[in-house]
């Protein structure tokens, strides 16, 4: 569904086997980590046990894996509403308005994660010891967005098309928060001193999210290039100019390049610390209190000037740009096909805050008909956790999950994924409705270069 696709390739929209896709409604939870987990859970018990109301869950259901040098967390939702993506002939445009957040943590080292589970002041057996925290990086935002896209076919030769697309959206931040910590070289003497050899942090977040309009624009570029089963110089996708007619590839290759661009916050909305200071002994740290109105300034009293740091532009966050490489195949009678596709995200740079989108490699096999489609997406998460999910279309609803395991089996639950949507998918052109009563579907002969005969069917 091409409301769906424009947010990895803006180019999946030609060629849609939709004339007109609806999104009425969509949503989306994805949550990993790789330090905290529930012990030997589903989440279809847990949603059972709370609608019974008898959820029961402990302190010893909470463990924590310390066995890796570096943990990361990571967290996107969406909310999609109204959206929609006409595509004919060699054109197609869209128009979709929702919102999205992220929060990314990454490089976390172990001692921390041992820190984590046991407390600072209390965890004697990493007294004593000295610790150096470099490239550590938390980022968190939450933006409205107002996308809008178009594509073009500029290309079609033999049975061959190359197409391009942009996007261009306009975001409204929402809330955003991220602490970049350059180098933090310490000593926790006891449960009462700690001592700074070096601290070298930029933290900034918004006290008080609201709606604003701020400054905030990015861009997507997309190309693909398809293989098809017929001529497709003569080939108009959803026209009545080339008589209504489906005409197949037998594989396309998409490559693109999403999120390019920035929010920016109003600078009276965002409260900033930028640190760099040396050997301070922070006594009596685990009575330390967060100042409410600004967590951010706990050392102020350290630095000249707090309003200073590395990071120059302190209310804007990057997007969470990503480049990704996309394979389709048809196997099997434009019914079965199988998907490859990439996602590497791009870090924001050493002074910006951002969000990193995860990385991510999956190959899902599907079967697609207009009212029925089933995918089972088989996916390595930052390339090498393991996941497997699954999605079924039934008429205008979708619903899906990268995570089917730790919803139907009693495992160690370290994240969670759901989605769905509700479309409404206008299949035919209305110029086209006429040609296909009594056919049964969308369809129609074309001649194929071995001057073989094929009905194609949607």
């Amino acid at each position: 569904m091409p409301t769906n696709s424009v947010f990895i390739n803006p180019s999946s929209m030609l060629d849609a086997k939709v004339w007109l896709d609806i999104n009425i409604v969509g949503a989306g939870s994805y949550v990993n980590n790789d330090l905290v987990y529930l012990q030997k859970q589903s989440w279809l018990g847990i949603a059972r046990d709370a609608r019974r109301g008898t959820v029961n869950i402990s302190e010893d259901d909470i463990q924590f894996n310390q066995s890796r040098n570096k943990y990361h967390a990571y967290n996107r939702n969406f909310v999609h509403t109204l959206a929609a993506v006409w595509s004919q002939g060699d054109f197609a445009a869209g128009l979709s308005t929702g919102v999205r957040s992220y929060t990314d943590v990454r490089g976390v080292p172990d001692y921390v994660a041992q820190f984590i589970e046991n407390g600072v002041a209390d965890y004697v057996v990493q007294h004593d010891i000295r610790y150096q925290m470099e490239r550590l990086r938390i980022a968190s935002s939450q933006f409205g967005e107002i996308k809008g896209s178009f594509a073009y076919t500029f290309k079609k030769h033999g049975r061959d098309m190359f197409m391009a697309g942009v996007s261009i959206s306009k975001f409204f931040p929402l809330a955003g928060g991220g602490a970049n910590i350059y180098d933090v070289d310490f000593i926790v003497d006891n449960d009462s001193l700690i001592q700074y050899n070096d601290f070298t942090v930029d933290a900034m977040y918004t006290p008080n999210p609201q709606f604003n309009t701020g400054k905030g624009w990015g861009f997507d570029l997309g190309f693909t290039y398809q293989r098809m089963l017929g001529e497709a110089s003569v080939y108009y996708p959803n026209s009545a100019k080339y008589g209504c007619r489906q005409n197949p590839y037998k594989f396309k290759l998409g490559v693109s390049i999403m999120d390019l661009g920035s929010i920016k916050f109003p600078e009276d909305q965002i409260q900033y610390a930028g640190y760099n200071f040396s050997n301070f002994n922070w006594e009596q740290y685990q009575d330390a209190e967060a100042n409410e109105d600004n967590v951010t300034d706990l050392y102020a009293q350290q630095e000249e000037n707090i309003q200073q740091g590395e990071v120059r532009q302190p209310n804007k966050m990057s997007l969470p740009t990503f480049m990704s490489v996309q394979f389709d195949y048809n196997l099997w009678a434009s019914r079965v096909y199988v998907n490859g596709t990439i996602i590497q995200g791009i870090p924001a740079g050493r002074r910006t805050f951002g969000v990193r989108h995860a990385n991510s490699l999956s190959v899902t096999p599907r079967y697609e008909s207009y009212w029925i489609e089933l995918a089972l997406p088989f996916s390595l998460y930052e390339y090498r956790y393991p996941q497997m999910g699954a999605a079924v279309q039934l008429g205008p609803l979708t619903v899906g999950t990268d995570k089917l395991i730790s919803w139907i089996s009693r495992t160690d639950l370290y994240g969670v994924d759901i989605y769905m949507h509700l479309k409404i998918p206008i299949q035919y052109n209305p110029k086209c409705r006429q040609r296909f009563k009594g056919r049964g579907g969308r369809g129609g002969p074309f001649r194929r270069k071995d001057n073989s005969m094929t009905r194609c069917t949607i």
